[in-house]
């Protein structure tokens, strides 16, 4: 599934059972597995995450203190991991 439609599909989803969809930003805590800290009381295990190709793909994955944005879906209870958050100079 392309990235594009995965958001739309999460959306719709996310709108039909009355929970908006949340963009987070998170920080990579772990790597193997993953762990991705979104505050001071929620970090997020693996089990939590998918990963877009542009996000874990292409060989090079996600790195410890990289940060992320992310759309939540059902509720809090998956967490798409969109891409890095590109930081200004």
């Amino acid at each position: 599934m392309r990235m594009a439609e995965a958001i739309k599909e999460i959306c719709k989803n996310q709108t039909e059972a009355g929970y908006p969809a949340d963009f987070l930003i998170g920080t990579v805590t772990a790597v193997e597995p993953y762990e991705i800290r979104v505050n001071e009381k929620l970090t997020l295990t693996e089990s939590f995450l998918v990963f877009t190709e542009t996000a874990y793909g292409n060989g090079y994955g996600l790195d410890i203190d990289d940060r992320v944005v992310m759309l939540s879906s059902n509720g809090g209870q998956r967490y798409l991991v969109i891409d890095r958050v590109a930081e200004a100079d």
